[in-house]
């Protein structure tokens, strides 16, 4: 039940992200693009080294919707472009580690200023991966990074696309990706690798795009409050025992800056029964507020139209067993259904430690 619980929330995200606007975008200009991709994956635990025997090597399909600022959020954007990746990667350690296919949508922020000849892009990717080769104490019980077959997958890079000709172009990267679930199934250490991309695309439809740009009204300088309700599963070590759920509500309150950008503060609570486990406690003697934890934090949202990432920095000022430090960190998705309802996607995390994944759904104002 719980493995369906998490490909379901994880599939309703790749629909919202995949779909950002993409009704926005003629679907009959678009790019296909072929790339290989050689890197090595990073071993950020000392456990972990005896994982790494080799380089990673593989290959990605790109499906990219070009926008031509039709809307408002693509000019002030700098016409990104929207696409879903499919990726087959070799992770040099077929015994262990196996083979990774991803399936993930993704965004390309450009940064440069508008140029038809070549452009220097953020490329921003989440959805799903699956790895062929995870811990099994039986077969495969060295393998302490990857405790479950699906995974959530994200993709980090910075990219850049060179005109060649009206039809070709060369694109090429650098970038980081990350494969865990977020302790749904332990282990969960993760895989962090880095790698290079190159290969070429062909421009389908409109090969001369005329780029519109209006004059665009400045943001509204408003405070935004709100309120989100989420809960998580959590799977203790060893492999294989209970999974716990978690639970939290917070209240943010958000000012824009600008189009792009919000800042704000807000305070939260959560109820966590893993800590019965790392405590050592009984679940019938356990005290409720041993599971409680409260906590204030800085807030951070870059928006891209419905679509924001949100980024918060907190300290807990109630934490009676302060298990996992004073300081908690936040980072993921959320999207805007209507102008009030908030769909949630977030890792909490203390740290570098992730703590598990947060859906939820939540309220502005």
């Amino acid at each position: 039940m719980f493995r369906q619980f998490k490909l379901i929330s994880l599939s309703i995200f790749i629909f919202v992200s995949v779909s950002i606007q993409a009704q926005d975008s003629p679907s009959k200009d678009f790019v296909l693009s072929v790339q290989g991709q050689a890197g090595y994956a990073i071993a950020h635990h000392s456990n972990m080294t005896h994982l790494i025997k080799g380089h990673l090597f593989g290959t990605e399909l790109n499906y990219v919707y070009k926008t031509d600022g039709s809307k408002p959020w693509q000019q002030l954007h700098k016409y990104p472009e929207i696409g879903i990746c499919a990726l087959h990667l070799d992770l040099g350690n077929p015994q262990q580690l196996g083979t990774l296919e991803a399936l993930y949508p993704y965004t390309i922020i450009r940064l440069n200023k508008l140029s038809k000849r070549m452009s220097l892009n953020l490329r921003l990717g989440l959805g799903l991966c699956y790895i062929t080769r995870p811990f099994d104490r039986i077969t495969n019980h060295q393998e302490n990074a990857i405790g479950s077959h699906v995974n959530a997958f994200v993709n980090l890079r910075l990219n850049t696309e060179v005109a060649l000709s009206k039809s070709w172009r060369l694109d090429a990267g650098v970038g980081l990706s990350h494969a865990s679930n977020g302790a749904i199934k332990t282990p969960n250490l993760g895989l962090n690798m880095a790698s290079i991309n190159l290969g070429v695309g062909y421009v389908f439809g409109n090969k001369n795009m005329q780029f519109k740009k209006d004059s665009i009204a400045s943001a509204k300088k408003e405070w935004h409050p709100s309120i989100i309700g989420v809960m998580g599963l959590k799977e203790m070590m060893p492999p294989g025992t209970q999974r716990y759920t978690a639970y939290g509500l917070m209240v943010n309150f958000y000012k824009t800056v600008n189009h792009k950008n919000k800042i704000g503060g807000g305070i939260e609570m959560s109820y966590n029964n893993s800590l019965k486990k790392v405590l050592g406690e009984d679940s019938l003697s356990f005290s409720t507020p041993n599971l409680l934890r409260a906590g204030v934090k800085f807030c951070y949202s870059f928006n891209m139209h419905r679509l924001s990432l949100p980024i918060d920095f907190g300290v807990y000022f109630y934490d009676n067993r302060n298990y996992d430090g004073r300081f908690f960190h936040r980072v993921g998705l959320r999207y805007m259904v209507t102008k009030h309802l908030i769909a949630n996607l977030t890792l909490i995390t203390h740290w570098a430690v992730a703590d598990y994944f947060e859906w939820g759904i939540g309220y502005q104002l």
